[in-house]
């Protein structure tokens, strides 16, 4: 009785630490993921318990987006600015997908918003109960002349 206790229990933990390093094992380990709230200043409950992790939080998705955003030259003879929000979707997987614009400028700026969304690295995903779940962001990008 006490060894299938036994038994049962290092399954249990055996599984549960497989779970735990499911999402994880294609992470690259020398980076400092930190969370990357998706909803700012609205206070009281979250619909997560931890909300998704990229590699150095806001500040890795700043640096993203400016050494990798370039205003397209079409768009810059045609004096076309503006702000394009993108809505995506960090899946359970960590992988960036269901990318949208949510606030569209011009198809030229937008395009080039999805294409920096597209790069993102691998995230660590959101967890509610203990599972990995799909979290949606938002993300601004000031197109200025």
């Amino acid at each position: 009785m006490k060894s299938t206790l036994i038994l049962i229990i290092a399954m249990l933990i055996s599984s549960w630490s497989y779970a735990q390093n499911q999402t994880s094992n294609d992470l690259d380990v020398d980076k400092n993921y930190e969370e990357v709230v998706a909803v700012k200043n609205q206070g009281g409950f979250s619909l997560v318990e931890s909300w998704a992790k990229y590699p150095n939080g806001e500040k890795g998705i700043t640096e993203l987006i400016t050494d990798n955003l370039k205003y397209p030259e079409k768009a810059v003879k045609k004096k076309i600015e503006g702000i394009v929000t993108i809505k995506y979707v960090v899946q359970v997987d960590g992988t960036v997908g269901e990318i949208e614009v949510t606030k569209s400028v011009h198809p030229l700026l937008d395009n080039e918003a999805i294409r920096v969304i597209r790069l993102m690295e691998k995230w660590e995903p959101s967890i509610q109960r203990g599972k990995a779940v799909k979290t949606a962001y938002n993300q601004d990008f000031k197109f200025e002349l």
